[in-house]
C-alpha cells in the first residue's frame, strides 16, 4: 500500500474543485489515473476512513474528504466510522435505547 498516493489523491479531492466534481460524476473513473490496488481503491471509493487512516493516512485528509464528498457528510457519522463498536458497546448501547 503507498500511504504517499493515497495522501495525494485525498489532497486533490480536498483543495481541486475540478477533482472534486470528476469524482462526484465517476468516482472510478477519477481513481484509475492513479496507481492504486485494489484495496486502495475500496477504501476512497467506500470512504473507509478507519481504513485509510490505519494505513497511516493524514487524520486531516480524511476528515476533509469526507466532509467534502462523503455521501453523509456528517461529523457524527465520520466519528462513528473511526471507532468501531464491540460486542460488549453494542450490547449497553441497544439496552440505553429501550
Amino acid at each position: 500500500m503507498s500511504r504517499n498516493l493515497l495522501e495525494r489523491v485525498l489532497h486533490q479531492l480536498n483543495v481541486d474543485r475540478a477533482a472534486k466534481q470528476r469524482f462526484r460524476e465517476d468516482a472510478e473513473g477519477f481513481l484509475r489515473r492513479y496507481v492504486l490496488d485494489d484495496e486502495e481503491r475500496r477504501m476512497v471509493l467506500d470512504f473507509d476512513v478507519l481504513a485509510l487512516q490505519n494505513t497511516g493516512v493524514n487524520p486531516m485528509l480524511t476528515m476533509g474528504f469526507w466532509q467534502e464528498l462523503s455521501p453523509e457528510r456528517d461529523m457524527r457519522a465520520y466519528m462513528a466510522r473511526l471507532r468501531p463498536v464491540s460486542d460488549n458497546e453494542a450490547i449497553h448501547v441497544a439496552a440505553l435505547k429501550q
